[in-house]
């Protein structure tokens, strides 16, 4: 038994932000101090270091629950599987629902359920529920969603990866230029195929020993 990614799926929200549009904003210090650059200059930086040129952001209608359900569409489409078969269903953010004009978050019911529920999906025996972990969220879902196939306890899984940051950062903050709204999805399930994904413990575990030892540079001679 191997297991695979079988299906993807992603939202891409439609409003764009060029950094143009961040030479009007009054950005601030930590002290609250203003920052002496011209903000030509911050985001001439910002383009340099990052090379990130636009950002996306939600529809002011939509919530982040809004945008996964929209990739999780896609994926279970492009997996080609009746979503009733689907035993949980994983999504991670940082935040919850934030509305337009708001920064309460909403994440009662979880947005895994809210998907689940837009989804129309009946099966009782799918299990929805959100993890907070940071960036890594989609990565540590795979991982949960890989040990539950694993130990018998699941055979096909969604995992979904979604924030709306537009809503949450604060506007004074240089760094919130990095920030933007999205959401991708991907099911994971069982296959007699060759390959699949590898103990992804053990790809993070790997990547960390190069990160923090990387191996000594040679020299031709």
């Amino acid at each position: 038994m191997n297991i695979k990614i079988t299906g993807v799926g992603s939202y891409i929200p439609k409003i764009v932000q060029k950094n143009e549009a961040f030479q009007q904003h009054s950005f601030l210090n930590i002290d609250g101090a203003e920052i002496p650059s011209s903000n030509e200059v911050i985001v001439e930086k910002f383009k340099a270091i990052t090379g990130i040129s636009e950002r996306r952001y939600a529809e002011d209608h939509m919530t982040t629950s809004d945008l996964g359900v929209l990739a999780a569409e896609k994926a279970i489409a492009d997996a080609d599987i009746d979503p009733e078969t689907l035993d949980y269903i994983i999504l991670a953010h940082n935040f919850g629902d934030v509305k337009s004009g708001s920064v309460q978050s909403d994440i009662l019911p979880c947005l895994a359920a809210r998907v689940k529920n837009s989804l129309k999906i009946k099966n009782p025996k799918c299990v929805a529920y959100d993890i907070l972990f940071g960036c890594p969220g989609w990565v540590e879902g795979v991982i949960q969603a890989q040990a539950f196939i694993k130990a018998g306890m699941a055979k096909r899984c969604l995992v979904i990866g979604a924030e709306t940051l537009s809503r949450v950062v604060d506007p004074y903050d240089r760094d919130s230029m990095i920030y933007s709204d999205g959401a991708g999805a991907t099911i994971i399930e069982t296959t007699d195929e060759d390959g699949g994904i590898p103990l992804m413990r053990s790809i993070i575990c790997f990547l960390d020993v190069q990160t923090t030892n990387p191996p000594k540079k040679t020299h031709a001679t």
